[in-house]
C-alpha cells in the first residue's frame, strides 16, 4: 500500500513539473512571438486574470497564493 501512495505522489509531482514547464514555455513563447491566439492559448491573459483575481481578494487571495506556491515548490 505504501508503494502505491509513493507511485501516486511521484505521478502528481511529475505532472506538476510538466505543467509548470509548459506554463513557462507558453509565457516565453507569447513574449517572443506576440499573439499566440492562433494556437488557441493566451497564457499571458490567463496569468494576468489569475493574479488580478487573487489581488482583488485581499488576504484570502494572499493565502491562496501562498498555498499554490507551497504546492509548486514542493
Amino acid at each position: 500500500m505504501d508503494n502505491a501512495w509513493r507511485m501516486i505522489n511521484d505521478l502528481v509531482s511529475n505532472l506538476t513539473s510538466v505543467i509548470t514547464g509548459l506554463l513557462g514555455l507558453g509565457i516565453v513563447g507569447a513574449l517572443a512571438f506576440g499573439d499566440m491566439s492562433v494556437v488557441g492559448l493566451d497564457v499571458i491573459t490567463h496569468v494576468t486574470d489569475l493574479v488580478s483575481s487573487l489581488a482583488s481578494s485581499g488576504v484570502v487571495g494572499l493565502l491562496v497564493l501562498a498555498v499554490l506556491m507551497a504546492l509548486v515548490n514542493r
